[in-house]
């Protein structure tokens, strides 16, 4: 019965609309982190548990020690809980009044103003950066300072949105992001990642970019340091209109938020709302839900704020989708009872295909004389080069140029005539393959329908049951694929031999005993028949399209001739047997 029911949901998949699932390893790897992110909250609550230990156990008379723990838990809550992390950072800042030290209260302030900015509360936000006195404290200080007001002018900036009054905030912005990347050391996460983040605002994406990939690439980051890399990479390719490269950073940012337990993000929005626009419901809904529980977890205001504009519409498409998929169930059980029809439908689909089949017979029939016509035409121009060359023979300088242009004209007829005789025998070759495919498949399905049509007065259904799972797709795949190896090396015997010499010796293809050609033959071969579009392959091989596209470029990336000179070097070769 389970088989059945497969076999029924197969005749009906056009009525399916899931999303495709994921095949790429990051997409699988995030998935994995949503589902272990309270393993990682774990560890963060252990190591907040230990700095709890550790300020209970420290003198209250020793302040210097106590702010340091005080500054420790703060860290360890600010991108975790707003709450905790507020209450860490007004003991900071009683702490350091208490030591009337002028760099620390400025220091416990500016920490203030983070979490305030995290939560999203402006005006509070910006009474405390008013509130701060920059006079001599710590270069850190200062530095931080500077950013964080760069940062508050920038999200407030976006936050309005509007002619007037965004571009003011913006050149403010602009103006604190320069004083605080003159204090970070030269070099730091920090100053290279600023100075991407002024470029960026400022519209220069190309040179933000270079920088976030220079961090990226020779650094050794932590994931909260790789989240805002990468995060800033997606924004950008997003803004550029390239969301399929825009996904891939954003996946790894919401990984090293994941995993570092970040709580205050906005990566994971932008990805729910990337393959929201792909279709895949089931990942959005998944995503965009895990980003709204961190928010509220977070108490981040704006960002719940981000999200309830977009949760609503994934929540809405998810409900169709339940629908749909409840409608589904019920068409399957209908089938169930009317199996009759069914095979009914299946006769008539199998019929309609016979028709079609006929009419391309046709077409390919009026091909031909079409190809007769211009074999007709051709040998009429041969006439005509004749008549035009007696022409030309009444003097002997027109003589040489008319020689040159005949034999112009014959190297071009001949390499004409060659394509012809190639292209008919490509065509010859693979027509007669695939009528005897055509023929033998539905012989098949004749003799199925007909000992069903047997079978059914006699109701033996376990037997039909049998008979409807004896049909065997992938095998039939397999054996398509192994005889289109077959006719293409009948065609171009020398192909396997010919495409390695665009290789060095340890980046050559070598097939094992059984084997006719590889995947990455099989993709060559589809273009040496004029077969070049990435989605046209993929579609007949059935991979995806980025595989198709990541295993030529890494073909390409092997061979010992220019990369853009390959698939000239494939239409060469020509070793038909003519």
């Amino acid at each position: 019965m389970k088989r059945f029911l497969i076999f029924t949901a197969l005749l009906l998949s056009h009525l399916a609309n899931d999303a495709t699932p994921f095949s790429d390893s990051l997409m699988s790897e995030l998935n994995s982190a949503v589902k272990n992110a309270t393993v990682y909250d774990k560890e963060k609550l252990q190591e907040i548990l230990l700095l709890k230990s550790l300020l209970s156990k420290t003198v209250h008379s020793d302040l210097t020690h106590l702010y340091q723990i005080n500054l420790q838990l703060y860290d360890a809550y600010k991108y975790y809980n707003y709450d905790s992390a507020f209450t860490y950072v007004r003991k900071l800042q009683n702490l350091a009044e208490k030591q009337d030290d002028p760099s620390l209260l400025a220091d416990a302030k500016t920490k203030l103003v983070f979490i305030l900015l995290s939560g999203g509360m402006f005006k509070e936000t910006f009474d405390t950066l008013n509130s701060i006195s920059i006079k001599s404290v710590a270069t850190p200080v200062m530095s931080e300072y500077y950013s964080l007001k760069a940062r508050c002018y920038y999200d407030l900036a976006d936050f309005n949105d509007d002619r007037f009054y965004s571009p003011l905030y913006n050149s403010l912005a602009n103006s604190y992001i320069d004083s605080a990347i003159a204090l970070f050391p030269t070099g730091s996460f920090d100053h290279i990642f600023q100075s991407s983040l002024r470029d960026f605002k400022r519209g220069h994406l190309d040179s933000s970019m270079a920088k976030l990939q220079t961090l990226i690439y020779s650094k050794k980051l932590s994931y909260h340091e790789t989240a805002l890399a990468t995060s800033m990479i997606g924004g950008i390719l997003m803004k550029q209109g390239q969301n399929d490269l825009a996904k891939d950073y954003l996946i790894r940012a919401s990984i090293a938020d994941i995993k570092s337990s970040t709580k205050e993000t906005l990566a994971l929005l932008y990805l729910a709302g990337i393959v929201f626009k792909e279709g895949k419901i089931r990942n959005a809904a998944q995503f965009i839900e895990k980003a709204n529980a961190d928010a509220a977890f977070y108490n981040a205001r704006l960002r719940k704020v981000q999200i309830g504009a977009v949760l609503p519409l994934i929540e809405g498409e998810m409900i169709n989708t339940i629908e749909v998929q409840k409608q589904r169930l019920v068409t399957y059980l209908v089938l169930l009872g009317v199996l009759t029809l069914a095979l009914a439908v299946l006769a008539l689909i199998i019929r309609k295909q016979v028709k079609k089949l006929k009419a391309a017979r046709a077409s390919l029939l009026e091909a031909n004389l079409k190809q007769q016509q211009i074999n007709q035409e051709l040998v009429s121009a041969n006439q005509m080069k004749e008549q035009y060359n007696a022409q030309l023979s009444e003097t002997n300088q027109r003589l040489v140029e008319a020689n040159d242009i005949k034999e112009k004209y014959n190297d071009r007829l001949q390499e004409i005539n060659r394509q012809l005789s190639e292209a008919n025998k490509i065509k010859e070759e693979y027509i007669g393959y695939y009528f005897s495919m055509d023929t033998e498949f539905i012989a098949k399905i004749e003799k199925l329908i007909h000992t069903i049509d047997k079978k059914l007065p006699e109701r033996k259904w376990d037997e039909i049951k049998f008979l409807v799972n004896s049909v065997d797709l992938k095998k039939e795949k397999d054996d398509l694929l192994k005889n289109f190896d077959k006719v293409f090396l009948k065609l171009f015997p020398n192909f396997i031999a010919q495409f390695n010499t665009l290789f060095n010796e340890e980046d050559k293809i070598v097939l094992k005993d059984d084997q006719l050609l590889t995947a990455d033959l099989r993709i060559f071969a589809l273009i040496r028949l004029g077969i070049t579009d990435n989605e046209k392959i993929a579609e007949i091989l059935d991979y995806s399209v980025n595989t198709i596209y990541s295993k030529k470029t890494k073909i390409r990336s092997k061979t010992i001739i220019p990369k853009e000179e390959l698939e000239r070097k494939i239409m060469e070769i020509t070793t038909l047997n003519l």
